[in-house]
This record gives structure tokens, sequence and C-alpha cells, in this order.
């Protein structure tokens, strides 16, 4: 009987839904994930380990991508982070680009968004609204906007689906606009 590889016990056990499996994988694999990612983010302080849980968390979600008759695991999740640091890369370059481009443009302060915002009375209004909105929606934006958290970093944080953060937000602000519409439009 031909000896079955560790990739190939893995992956089997990986789709049993195996923890210890995942833990094995980590042990061995772990050190030169963080590596690649750390090599190519650079600067990016703390990306490398996001990237690297991103790579963990998809490999335990999603066991059934990894093909053993394809390659090796080492293989699969290097590729794996390498893809995913160069996302963040291109991302944080992309930011920082629109930032400058946004700092280098004059300020109409008729169309300035922060005008609404720079009397007292209005800050006051949004901090009231914000405190009305269902928790789980006010956490969710709380998040977001004063902590400045991606969409995806919020939902790990509170452990829900980016597509129901994102509903939640969306939700939210909608319901935040109406509310600041209808003060300011009352006497």
């Amino acid at each position: 009987m031909p000896e079955v590889s560790p990739d190939r016990l893995w992956s089997q056990r990986l789709i049993a839904g195996d923890e210890s499996a995942l833990r094995e994988v980590y042990r061995d694999h772990a050190p030169a994930v963080l590596g690649l990612a750390t090599r190519v983010l650079g600067s990016l302080e703390g990306q490398a380990e996001d990237v690297m849980q991103d790579v963990f968390v998809r490999l335990w979600e999603h066991p059934g991508q990894f093909d053993p008759a394809r390659g090796h695991l080492r293989s699969y999740l290097l590729a794996m982070t390498h893809s995913r640091a160069v996302e963040r890369v291109r991302a944080e370059d992309s930011q920082r680009r629109r930032l400058e481009a946004a700092g280098n443009q004059p300020v109409d302060p008729a169309t300035d968004p922060s005008r609404g915002l720079t009397s007292l009375d209005s800050r006051s209004a949004v901090q009231r609204v914000l405190a009305d909105l269902p928790p789980e929606q006010r956490i969710a934006i709380e998040m977001a906007y004063y902590r400045g958290l991606s969409y995806r970093d919020v939902a790990v944080a509170l452990a829900e689906p980016e597509g129901t953060v994102r509903y939640r937000i969306r939700a939210g602000m909608q319901k935040m606009r109406a509310a600041l519409q209808a003060e300011e439009v009352s006497p």
C-alpha cells in the first residue's frame, strides 16, 4: 500500500473539520508565511500578522481549495500569502496616493464636507443620532469611522461576515442622514 503524503493527510483532516490539523499546519508553516508576508509588506507594521491570519482563516474556511495532487501545502500557503500581501501593499499605496492628491486640492468652503460639523451643536447632533442607532449598527459605524478600521477589520473584530458589516454600516448611515436632515429642517 503506497504511503500517503502528510499534505494529503492534512487536506483530508482539514476538509473533515479537524481543528488539530489546522494547529499542526499552523505550527509547521506559520513561520514561513509570516516571514514572506513581512518581506513583502516591509514597513507596513502589523499588516504581516493580518495577512498570516487571513491565509490560515481562508485555509480553514475553504480547505477544499488546496489540492495535494497539484503541489505542496507550503507552496500553496506561500502563494496565497504573497498574493494577499501584494494586495495590501497596493491598497496602502493607492490610499496614500488618494490622500496626497486630496491634500493638494484646494478646499471649496461651499462643498467642504466638514463645514457642517464645525459647530458644537452639529457634533452633539451627530453623537445623539449615533447613540439612537441599534447597537449593532452603532458599534460597526464607530469602529469604521472613529477608529478607522476597514470593513474587513470590523468584520473580523466582530466575528461577523463582511457583507453583514457593510449592510449594518450602510443602513446606520442612512438612518443617521435621515435623522440629521429632519433635525436641520425642524425649527
